[in-house]
This record gives structure tokens, sequence and C-alpha cells, in this order.
């Protein structure tokens, strides 16, 4: 689309069942957490055989190219210049005012392309929504875990991501 002048190479947009849909601004928190989770995955994953693509486009179906905050895949980048990844475990986005299109739109999305794990990493209520064993385009498995508590991936369970580590940190505690 860009190629033929739909769209401009810096336009933020994903095509989501079938639609463009314009991405929107991140606002500090969602960027801290970004930030702050593709550490973790990284250094967690290290001798995995698994590797983080981070804000990247990710090719799903014919009507869905997403652009996850955090997409976990088996191979290495230089895998990606072969072709898109054969096995994707994990995907986590992360919301606040995207929060029903990450739980509706998003969540059918991964579902009906067999992504096993999803993530929400959601803002507003400071917990990470966990969506396991899609089916029918939705996921029947649904737990939500708060500060304090820590949530273990499918794909590893020798991994642990604490949810306190994930969520954002106001400043002032880390002095505490």
């Amino acid at each position: 689309m860009v190629e033929v002048g739909i769209l401009d190479a810096d336009d933020r947009t994903e095509l989501l069942e079938g639609h463009i849909v314009e991405m929107v601004a991140q606002n500090a928190p969602h960027r801290a957490v970004i930030v702050e989770a593709n550490k973790l995955f990284v250094t967690a994953l290290q001798g995995t055989g698994y590797s983080v693509q981070v804000q990247s486009t990710l090719p799903l179906d014919d009507d869905n190219v997403l652009e996850p905050d955090i997409a976990v895949f088996r191979g290495s980048g230089a895998d990606l210049l072969e072709g898109e990844p054969d096995e994707i475990p994990l995907i986590v986005e992360v919301a606040d005012t995207s929060l029903e299109k990450a739980r509706r739109t998003k969540l059918r999305c991964y579902a009906r392309n067999g992504i096993p794990e999803y993530w929400i990493v959601n803002l507003r209520n400071e917990t990470v929504e966990v969506y396991r064993e899609p089916a029918d385009g939705e996921y029947r498995r649904r737990e939500t875990m708060a500060r304090g508590g820590s949530v273990t991936p499918l794909f590893d369970d020798s991994l642990s991501f604490e949810v306190n580590a994930v969520l954002p940190q106001d400043p002032s505690d880390e002095d505490e």
C-alpha cells in the first residue's frame, strides 16, 4: 500500500480483520512496560532457542498483519530473513486506552491463528491477563494475575515472570 501511495511509510497502522487500523500514540507507562518487559524476556530466553520480537510486523494471515508489543518466537532474528516464524508460543499486548480492542478483536485474531498463549498487560487495573487454549476464535482459559503474583508461560515451565516486574513502577517506590 505504501508503494501505490495509499499509505505513507511513516504511517503507524495494522491490518486487523481486513481493516487498516491506525495505531494510537503510546503514553509513558505503555512505553515503560515495553522497555522493561523486553529486557525481562530477552534475559530469560537466552539459550532457550526462542527470541523476542518487539513492536514489529507479524503477518498472521491475509486479513491480519499486526504489530504486537512483544512476540516470542522459536528461532533467531536471522531466521526472519527466510520467512515468518513457524512457532509463536506467546504474544503480549500492553493496553490502557486500547484495552477493549486487545480483549476483543486482537484476542479473536490471535486465537483464530492458533497462538497458544496471549497476555494483556492491563495498565488500567495493574494486572496481567493470561489467555490460553485457543479454540473457535476464543481462548478457553483466562487468569488474571495481580501485583505480587507471577506468570509461567506454557512454552517453558522453567520460566517465571513477576507481575511487579512487568507493570510500571512508581519511581518513588524504587528508593524504599
